[in-house]
């Protein structure tokens, strides 16, 4: 950035637009990592307050889904959402979503031309969603520590295809905080899987003095 500035400053280039351009990819590019920065660390502290309540699982992964479609299209990925029935699990909305984004953003950015990202969604004793692409994956030791704060598996997700290096490590924080565990699968092919703990009432919205209780048999059987 400092090169591209000082050559602009001394009218070392006849292209003034596209250095213009890197600089602004750069300058948002150093915006979403200050932002994940300052969310991991709130994340840590205990400082995000996350209210948790009866959400819709499928119904989150689907907003996703439309989210990321551009991205999907312009990379010639298409995208399938694989579950049977509304799937309620016990969290916080924005950070589930938050997670689920993080997740699939990863996925269709390391996906070949032509592929496909599939997201499962189910339940069964907890809510569980698991999302798939089709591309090189993680590397079995790679696996192990895919969650960590600015880790890379080079040989399979580089810095070319964007990102911080902090979408993993903050989705497991969210699912940890909600009750929940995160993994991800060694390659071929990318995967990651979480569950949050599932409501009683399977068919309807349940009461606050029901989602204490999800929480309180999640932490029972674990």
């Amino acid at each position: 950035m400092r090169a591209a500035v000082e050559a602009l400053q001394d009218g070392l280039t006849d292209e003034p637009g596209r250095f213009l351009a890197s600089l602004i990819a750069d300058v948002d590019a150093l915006g979403r990592l200050v932002d994940d920065i300052f969310l991991m660390a709130r994340l840590e502290s205990g400082e995000i307050d996350l209210s948790a309540e009866i959400i819709d699982l499928t119904e989150i992964v689907d907003e996703a889904m439309e989210v990321f479609r551009p991205l999907a299209l312009a990379r010639g990925v298409s995208q399938r959402l694989d579950a049977d029935a509304r799937v309620l699990a016990v969290g916080a909305p924005e950070a589930v979503a938050r997670v689920v984004r993080n997740i699939l953003d990863n996925a269709v950015r390391h996906s070949p031309q032509g592929g496909e990202v599939v997201i499962h969604v189910s339940r069964d004793s907890a809510a569980r969603c698991t999302v798939m692409d089709q591309g090189a994956g993680f590397s079995e030791e790679f696996a192990a520590r895919a969650f960590a704060e600015f880790t890379r598996d080079d040989a399979s997700r580089t810095r070319k295809a964007g990102g911080t290096g902090l979408g993993l490590a903050i989705a497991r924080s969210y699912v940890v905080a909600l009750g929940g565990e995160i993994h991800a699968d060694p390659g071929p092919g990318g995967k990651v899987s979480f569950w949050l703990p599932s409501p009683d009432g399977r068919d309807e919205i349940a009461s606050r003095s029901a989602v204490d209780d999800a929480f309180q048999t999640v932490g029972d059987h674990r």
